[in-house]
């Protein structure tokens, strides 16, 4: 088991996309985001994903794919995704729930490791959100307004931070949204588990410089 902190981070500029991790952000060893050809086509709710890491070499290291899509607002259905090894064998489950229409909550990342504590992570601290509703939303929508306008792009988002901590609410991981980078504290997750996280997480949200549609629609 490794000590110390590890950073992890998504390099776009590299074709495709890379989940890279080391000393310092965006150095060290690498997981290429390679989309299935034979993915499903995007559902209407664009939460069906399937892909694979791969090493500098090609070699396959992980695979993910749709167990469940997204349910509708009213329903709360989550959607639920499995983690592989090359040979087919589970490395865990991700498990995305939205907040359900007309109900107070957060978006939650659930990973279920196939050995090790379960973490749940949710987007955006109380405290941000709470001042985000009655001061950060209008601006949000006229910088939404302008970028539609094509007079500023479109730089300014709600709370996206995440730490996602065990039952004993210690924390494991940390995406750190002004950083756009990720911070592992804690060496139980396999780190096969922790790139396939990186690299849904980033089909969901990500940063200005993987495009308007993210890497997932390369």
């Amino acid at each position: 088991m490794t000590d110390g902190q590890v950073t992890y981070g998504v390099d776009y500029r590299v074709v495709p996309p890379a989940v890279v991790s080391g000393e310092g952000p965006l150095q060290g060893t690498s997981a290429r985001l390679v989309r299935d050809p034979d993915s499903p086509a995007p559902d209407r709710l664009r939460s069906l994903r399937a892909f694979h890491l791969r090493a500098e070499d090609g070699a396959p290291v992980a695979r993910v794919v749709t167990e469940q899509a997204l349910g509708s607002r009213l329903s709360g259905r989550p959607a639920v995704y499995h983690v592989l090894d090359p040979y087919g064998a589970p490395l865990g489950r991700i498990t995305l729930r939205r907040r359900r229409a007309f109900r107070w909550g957060r978006r939650r990342w659930t990973v279920e490791p196939a050995a090790g504590p379960v973490l749940h992570g949710y987007e955006g601290r109380l405290v941000w959100w709470a001042l985000w509703w009655p001061f950060g939303l209008p601006v949000y929508l006229l910088f939404v307004l302008l970028a539609l306008m094509a007079e500023i792009d479109d730089g300014f988002r709600p709370p996206r931070r995440i730490t996602w901590r065990d039952g004993s609410h210690r924390a494991h991981l940390v995406f750190r949204a002004v950083a756009e980078d990720y911070r592992l504290l804690r060496h139980e997750l396999d780190p096969r588990l922790v790139n396939a996280l990186i690299g849904l997480h980033q089909s969901y949200d990500w940063p200005e410089q993987a495009g308007s549609g993210g890497w997932y629609e390369y």
